[in-house]
């Protein structure tokens, strides 16, 4: 089969949706399909891409963005012709409420091709969003929406609350699957941390690791707060915030937290390492005592999958990924959104009670192996071969 994957970023750009394409489309390159990806030429903060990119064998065609309303919702039409020029049996289409979700089926549908959307969960509460998105969203949902969740041949959420959302908002029920991310085989694999806790003179402490992008959505403010009482009990433990900054919200943001880690008296204990190769991620899931995502919302936290692969006791929230992974104190523990004093409490349960950690991270491996992405890949299989030709 033909597939022309779709997304509003891929690589060099990092993050979970980017991740999720390159996985799926490696594994099915593995099983004798042919793939590329379109995408748009910018990063995300509108920093210039070429055109044409050789990506791990994946030819990947990006676009000139001609317009853009905030973070993601970018114009970039050039890849339409492409597509048409270049004929598919599928096109399938990533990420929700984004201008090239609402022209991918069209495009489908006029190169007699099937329609496959995932919509990556972006249902992120109001308050974490500017306000012309406030206004625009409501909009969006309710006057395009309906017709563009109708118009592919099947949609794909990451969890059961994510499709009940989707079904509320216009798609029809019949076409909906649930198929989550997944999680590569080498977080199943030690690996030599040494490097990594030299560098950031972690050798002999106790790490929590946050790893991710530096996104407002995901709590970090709640985690510092939550992490100076933390070591107030504990002090030879520290805090490890890994991953970029990617846009000039997140900069901001960044520089935020940095000031807050100066007014906590915590920057002894604190480490922001930037982006990290992938070698330099694996080292730092590996070495890690404990695993913390303190998002205010997640669509699903692929990083919670990888650190449960590495045989890591995890803290999370009680938002709709997190609670779709995690079975509250059997593979993890779950606190409220913006909870600090929980957050203390839990972190400070797997720090002093070593059987408990112990015993959630067993579990937490067990999970993750029925995540392998060529599991997954199997159910996305199936799902296009449903599809078929246009429907």
């Amino acid at each position: 089969m033909k597939v022309a994957q779709v997304c509003p970023f891929f690589f060099p750009v990092d993050g979970g949706v980017e991740n999720h394409v390159l996985n799926i489309s490696k594994e099915l390159v593995k099983r004798g399909h042919d793939v590329d990806v379109y995408t748009s030429a910018t990063t995300r903060d509108s920093s210039p891409l070429e055109s044409f990119a050789s990506v791990v064998g994946l030819d990947v065609y990006r676009s000139k963005v001609l317009g853009r309303i905030g973070e993601f919702g970018s114009f970039w039409p050039g890849f339409a012709p492409l597509i048409l020029k270049r004929g598919y049996d599928l096109v399938h289409a990533h990420s929700y409420r984004h201008p090239h979700t609402d022209l991918s089926p069209l495009i489908a549908k006029l190169s007699r091709a099937g329609s496959v959307l995932t919509s990556h969960s972006p249902f992120y509460p109001s308050e974490s969003r500017s306000s012309l998105a406030r206004g625009l969203v409501p909009a969006y949902d309710g006057l395009v929406a309906p017709f563009t969740l109708r118009a592919y041949g099947r949609v794909i959420s990451l969890t059961k609350a994510e499709a009940n959302l989707l079904i509320r908002l216009g798609a029809p029920s019949s076409r909906i699957s649930i198929i989550p991310n997944g999680v590569e085989d080498v977080h199943f694999q030690h690996v030599d941390s040494s490097e990594f806790t030299a560098k950031f003179e972690l050798e002999g402490k106790r790490a929590i690791l946050y790893l991710g992008r530096i996104n407002r959505t995901k709590g970090l403010d709640v985690l510092l707060r939550a992490f100076a009482m933390v070591s107030v009990t504990l002090p030879d433990t520290r805090l490890v915030i890994a991953g970029p900054a990617t846009s000039p919200k997140e900069l901001a943001y960044r520089d935020f937290l940095t000031g807050l880690v100066r007014s906590l008296r915590l920057s002894s204990c604190v480490t922001f390492t930037g982006r990290l190769s992938e070698q330099d991620k694996l080292a730092a899931l590996d070495c890690c005592t404990a695993f913390v995502l303190p998002s205010i919302y997640e669509g699903q936290g692929l990083v919670l999958l990888e650190a449960a692969a590495h045989g890591k006791p995890i803290v999370s929230t009680r938002t709709d990924g997190p609670r779709s992974l995690i079975e509250e104190n059997v593979n993890g523990l779950l606190v409220e959104p913006g909870d600090e004093a929980g957050l203390t409490e839990a972190l400070l349960s797997l720090l002093n009670d070593t059987t408990l950690a112990e015993r959630l991270a067993r579990e937490a491996r067990v999970t993750a192996l029925g995540y392998r992405w060529r599991n997954v890949v199997d159910r996305i299989e199936s799902v296009y071969s449903g599809v078929g030709s246009a429907s």
